[in-house]
């Protein structure tokens, strides 16, 4: 059963969307530089409590309703392994993983409210997880910057590019294993999007292209953002 729902931008749940995303790059900044120590190391856990619970919410139902699968639910698409991350990030705040979130949480993140595709269907559970995860992972870079006061560093780009490759890997051979499309490796999206390049010839044609979008993307975040004036690091 295929529950595959892309939505356009005349739609209701489009400019929700946004709505949330907005909420969500703004209010952890306003908190971070407002509110306590132990009140932004309160929310920090908070925020990924409710990541976990989010995405243990949406299974939960897709397991009730007999939607989950092996090949739909793991977490082995960019935006489920930036999910975790964003998670490793808020408890441990280490900066490989704020690294890998801060580019794959806002190149993905944002496409995925460009072109929002609900994998699952439109139940409820599984609407305000896609925007609540999508949301997060778009914000996390922004809250490590403004928030943390903490700049990129040089070659950050570069070294989560490399580890996509290695996050692709394992989720080809989880592909292979449970006949899923995870990282969209097997086939293309069904959303409208310029960036997804196809060929009759190669029907792989677009994963290439999506390397390539994503190294250039990258690269030009790295170049935006590193030339933020950031204030030194707060203190924790």
């Amino acid at each position: 059963m295929d529950l595959h729902v892309a939505i356009t931008s005349d739609h209701p749940l489009y400019f929700i969307g946004w709505g949330v995303v907005l909420f969500m790059i703004f209010f952890p900044i306003f908190v971070a530089n407002n509110a306590s120590i132990r009140i932004r190391k309160n929310f920090e856990i908070g925020w990924a409590i409710l990541l976990v619970a989010s995405y243990f919410a949406m299974t939960g139902v897709s397991m009730f309703r007999g939607e989950a699968s092996w090949s739909t639910s793991l977490l082995c698409h960019m935006c489920g392994f930036s999910r975790m991350l964003a998670i490793g990030y808020l408890l441990t705040r280490k900066k490989w993983m704020g690294e890998m979130v801060t580019f794959m949480g806002i190149v993905g993140g944002l496409q995925s409210f460009i072109t929002p595709e609900f994998t699952h269907g439109l139940h409820p559970v599984y609407i305000f997880d896609y925007h609540f995860n999508h949301a997060s992972i778009v914000a996390i870079g922004f809250y490590i910057i403004f928030g943390h006061k903490q700049a990129l560093r040089k070659g950050a780009w570069l070294r989560t590019f490399g580890r996509i490759q290695l996050l692709a890997l394992l989720a080809l051979v989880v592909n292979f294993i449970t006949g899923g499309n995870y990282m969209y490796l097997m086939e293309p999206p069904i959303v409208d999007n310029p960036l997804i390049v196809q060929s009759e010839s190669f029907p792989h044609m677009y994963v290439i292209f999506f390397q390539i979008f994503a190294a250039a993307l990258f690269f030009l975040l790295q170049v935006v953002l590193s030339r933020l004036k950031i204030k030194p690091t707060l203190s924790y």
